[in-house]
C-alpha cells in the first residue's frame, strides 16, 4: 500500500521535472531521438501590445504548456520552438493569442570516438 507522502513526492517529482525540460528555439549541440512535435496554443483577453502588459508572464503560459506535452513524452528537450501571435477585437474586448510548436527530443548517450 502506497502512503500519501509517496504519491506527493511524485507530484513534486514530475514538477521538477517538467521544470527541467529545455526549450530553445534553435537546434542543441547533443545527441538526441525526435520523439514528436507538439502545439500549444493560449488565448487571452488582453492586448499583448498593451505597455501595462508583461507579455513574459503570457509568454510563460505557453511556455510552460510546452514543457507539460514534452513531459508527457519523458523528453529531455523541446527545440527550435517557435511562437506566434495574433489579436483582434470583438464587442470592445482585445483577444490575443499565442501559438506555440516545437520538436520533441529525447537525449542519447554517445561515446567518444564510437
Amino acid at each position: 500500500m502506497r502512503r500519501f507522502d509517496d504519491k506527493y513526492d511524485e507530484g513534486k517529482d514530475a514538477a521538477r521535472r517538467m521544470k527541467e525540460i529545455i526549450l530553445s528555439t534553435g537546434n542543441i549541440n547533443r545527441s538526441y531521438v525526435v520523439r514528436d512535435v507538439i502545439y500549444v496554443a493560449e488565448k487571452f483577453t488582453v492586448d499583448l501590445f498593451d505597455a501595462e502588459v508583461n507579455v513574459d508572464e503570457a509568454m510563460d503560459a505557453a511556455k510552460v504548456h510546452l514543457q507539460e506535452k514534452a513531459a508527457r513524452y519523458g523528453a529531455d528537450a523541446v527545440i527550435n520552438c517557435h511562437f506566434d501571435h495574433e489579436h483582434h477585437t470583438e464587442n470592445g474586448q482585445t483577444h490575443s493569442q499565442i501559438f506555440a510548436y516545437g520538436t520533441v527530443v529525447q537525449f542519447i548517450q554517445s561515446t567518444i570516438g564510437g
